[in-house]
């Protein structure tokens, strides 16, 4: 009786088993959050900016200028089980990445802006 509780013992012992969950963000979300009903020719690049904050990024041209933001979310699950020192793991991934483009004319008024979520 006492060999077998030892042998069960070493048996659950020598099974190691572990859980992970890791998210990792980048960028502002501010702009997935609100309901965005920016009307072009009405709306100011101040508008926007107040709206969701200062752009991730600012591209001119001649007769444009650009925000971009950007969102970027990963989740990461892992499962590890170790036994007798042969190793099994199964690793899960969702990766969300979303950005707004919003384009203005010379006097600063929307153009047209778009979301991908």
């Amino acid at each position: 009786m006492r060999r077998g509780r030892a042998t069960a013992a070493a048996l659950a012992g020598s099974l190691l088993l572990g859980c992970a969950y890791g998210v990792q963000r980048s960028g502002d979300s501010r702009f997935l959050e609100h309901k965005l009903d920016w009307q072009p020719g009405v709306t100011s690049a101040r508008d926007v900016a107040s709206d969701i904050g200062p752009p991730d990024l600012i591209r001119g041209s001649p007769g444009r200028l650009v925000f971009v933001y950007r969102y970027e979310r990963e989740v990461r699950t892992s499962l590890v089980l170790s036994a007798y020192l042969r190793l099994f793991t199964n690793e899960r991934r969702r990766h969300v990445d979303s950005t707004l483009v919003a384009v203005f004319d010379d006097g600063d008024r929307l153009l047209y802006y778009g979301v991908e979520p």
